[in-house]
C-alpha cells in the first residue's frame, strides 16, 4: 500500500468486515502504551514502514500496541461499540476500554481531566451543550487529522452533508467554525409515543365529548394533548393511569422539556443568535419577559396541572418507564428509546400499539408574537472528541477509533444489533433501514425515523442555545419553570426571575 489515501473499496472492506464480525466483548486493562511509530511527515513513515515487517502502509495498525480509553454517556452506539472492542483491536492492534456513566458524572470527570491538562481519556463523549459549550476550546481539531493521508479517511469524507441537517455544526462547531472539535456519533431525536391501540378504542367515544376525533398526528396541537390528558384521567378508563406524562427533572431533561414547548408558540427562543446552530460567547440581553414567553408558561401550566404527577421527578427513562408499563397514554420522548417500547418481554406498549410522530404544533390560540406554530422538536447529537492534552501521536491514534466508529457501516451494524441512532445519512437513506421504518421492523428504532427526520429540520427544528455559561443556564431555567409549574409561582413571576437571573450572569 502506498501513501495514497485508502481507496473506498479499501477502507469499505475494512470496517465492513469488522463491523459484519461477531459481537466479541473484550475486556481491556492496564495503562496506556506508547505508540508504535509516529509521523511528522511522510518520510518518517517510510522509515517507520521499513522498520516494521507484515504493517508496512497498513494506516490502520500503525498505532498497535496503544490503548485508548473513551469516556461516554449511557447510550445505545456506546454500549454497542463496547461489544466491537476486539474487532476493532483485530483491525487496528488497539485496544479501546469504552466507561460509562450518567451524564453529570462525565461531565465532571471530562471536566477535571480536560481543565487539569491530564489525560485520563483519550476520548470524549461530546453531547453538544451539557459538555461540549463548555469544553470545545480544550478539544482537539479534527481539521488537522481529515485528509492527512497517513490516517485512515472515510471515503464518504466528514462534510456536512453526509451527516444530518445541520448535526457536524451542533456537535463539532462552537461560537464560530475555524476549529472541528467532534464527529457526530449517535442522535437523540424527541418525537412523540402514543398508544394508538387505545386511542383507536377510545376514539368515537372521545369524539361525542369532545367533538373531535381521538387522533393523533402532526396537527395535534399542545391544547388538544390537555383534552387527551382530562379524558385518559378519567377513572372509569382503566387501560392507563394518566393521559400524559413529561420528562420534567431538573437539569438538561427539564430544559428540553420547558423549551419545546416555548418554541412550538411563535418559535419563541431564550436569545436571539446570529446562527443559533454555532451559538455565541456572550449571547446578551435574553428574551424572558416578553409577551410570549409569559403566554406559554401560563398554558404550559395547564398541561402540567393535568400531566402525570411524577412528570417533575422523571427525566427520559423515566418517562419511558411510566409510559412502558402503562402509566401514561402518551410521551414526548428520544427515538433511541423506541428498542424498549417495542421489547415484548418488558413493554405493555410493544408488539404494534405505539404510534410515532412528531411532537406537538404549538396552539394557534397561544400564539401572541404573530409568528407560526410549529411542531418543536428538539435533539442531542453526541459526538466523539479527543482530548486535546495528549501527544500528537495519541491524538491520531483517536482519530483512528473517532474514523472507525462514526463510519457508515459500523453505524448501520449497531442500529441492527443494540438498536442505535445513526448520525450518516448513508445509513438512514440505506435501503434496508427505510424499510425498517415502517411495521414489521427489524430496527425498532428505525420506527422513528420518519417523525425524526422530518421534525430536525425548519421550522420544526429547536437548537437551542449555545453557551458557555449553558450549565448554569439550564439549571436557573429547569428550577424556576419546575416551581411554576408546581404553583409555587406565577407565570409572569417566573418570566421576570428568569430575565433578571439570565442577564446578571451574562453581565446584561
Amino acid at each position: 500500500m502506498t501513501n495514497d489515501k485508502m481507496s473506498r473499496r479499501q477502507f469499505l472492506k475494512k470496517t465492513g468486515q469488522v463491523a459484519a464480525g461477531g459481537s466479541l466483548l473484550y475486556a481491556v486493562g492496564g495503562s496506556i502504551a506508547k505508540p508504535k511509530f509516529g509521523f511528522a511527515g511522510k518520510e518518517e513513515k517510510k522509515a517507520a514502514e521499513k522498520k516494521m515487517p507484515g504493517v508496512e502502509g497498513d494506516v490502520w495498525k500503525q498505532y498497535a500496541g496503544t490503548k485508548l480509553i473513551f469516556m461516554s454517556e449511557n447510550t445505545p452506539p456506546s454500549y454497542a461499540i463496547k461489544t466491537r472492542a476486539q474487532e476493532f483491536y483485530d483491525l487496528t492492534g488497539i485496544e479501546i476500554e469504552i466507561r460509562q456513566d450518567t451524564l453529570s458524572t462525565v461531565q465532571e470527570k471530562v471536566g477535571i481531566d480536560l481543565k487539569g491538562g491530564t489525560t485520563s481519556y483519550q476520548l470524549n463523549y461530546a453531547q453538544d451543550k451539557p459538555l461540549s459549550t463548555m469544553f470545545a476550546d480544550y478539544w482537539a481539531d479534527y481539521n488537522k487529522f481529515i485528509g492527512d493521508d497517513t490516517l485512515p479517511q472515510d471515503p464518504d469524507g466528514y462534510g456536512a452533508e453526509v451527516w444530518g441537517p445541520n448535526w457536524l455544526d451542533t456537535t463539532g462547531h462552537f461560537y464560530g467554525r475555524d476549529r472541528l472539535v467532534a464527529l457526530p456519533y449517535d442522535n437523540a431525536i424527541c418525537v412523540a409515543m402514543y398508544r394508538q391501540d387505545i386511542f383507536e378504542k377510545y376514539s368515537k367515544q372521545f369524539e361525542a365529548e369532545y367533538g373531535y376525533p381521538l387522533v393523533y398526528n402532526e396537527n395535534t396541537t399542545w391544547k388538544d394533548i390537555i383534552d387527551i390528558a382530562n379524558f385518559f384521567n378519567r377513572s372509569d378508563i382503566k387501560d392507563v393511569e394518566y393521559g400524559v406524562g413529561f420528562q420534567a427533572l431538573e437539569g438538561w431533561a427539564g430544559q428540553l422539556c420547558y423549551q419545546r414547548m416555548l418554541f412550538a408558540h411563535g418559535r419563541w427562543e431564550e436569545w436571539n443568535f446570529d446562527d443559533p446552530y454555532i451559538g455565541a460567547r456572550d449571547p446578551g440581553p435574553c428574551n424572558w419577559g416578553d409577551d410570549q414567553s409569559v403566554e406559554t408558561l401560563t398554558h404550559m401550566k395547564e398541561l402540567f396541572s393535568v400531566a402525570h404527577p411524577e412528570s417533575l421527578s422523571w427525566n427520559w427513562s423515566g418517562v419511558n418507564t411510566g409510559y412502558i408499563t402503562g402509566k401514561i397514554a402518551i410521551c414526548f420522548n428520544y427515538g433511541e428509546f423506541a428498542a424498549a417500547v417495542e421489547d415484548e418481554a418488558n413493554s405493555v406498549a410493544a408488539g404494534g400499539r405505539t404510534g410515532y410522530a412528531l411532537d406537538p404544533k404549538g396552539e394557534s390560540s397561544w400564539i401572541v408574537n404573530g409568528k407560526q406554530g410549529v411542531n418543536a422538536t428538539n435533539y442531542g447529537i453526541g459526538g466523539i472528541a479527543i482530548n486535546g492534552n495528549l501527544s500528537e501521536d495519541m491524538q491520531r491514534a483517536s482519530f483512528i477509533f473517532a474514523t472507525y466508529a462514526t463510519s457508515a457501516a459500523v453505524q448501520k451494524s449497531v442500529l441492527k444489533d443494540l438498536g442505535g441512532t445513526p448520525t450518516r445519512m448513508k445509513v438512514l437513506n440505506d435501503p434496508e433501514v427505510v424499510a425498517a421504518m415502517e411495521r414489521p421492523s427489524t430496527m425498532p428504532n428505525a420506527l422513528t425515523y420518519p417523525p425524526s427526520l422530518a421534525g430536525c429540520k425548519d421550522p420544526h427544528v429547536v437548537p437551542g442555545p449555545k453557551i458557555p455559561k449553558f450549565n448554569e443556564y439550564m439549571q436557573t431555567q429547569s428550577i424556576e419553570i419546575a416551581k411554576t409549574m408546581a404553583g409555587k409561582q406565577s407565570p409572569e413571576d417566573c418570566a421576570k426571575i428568569l430575565k433578571k437571573r439570565l442577564d446578571q450572569m451574562h453581565g446584561v
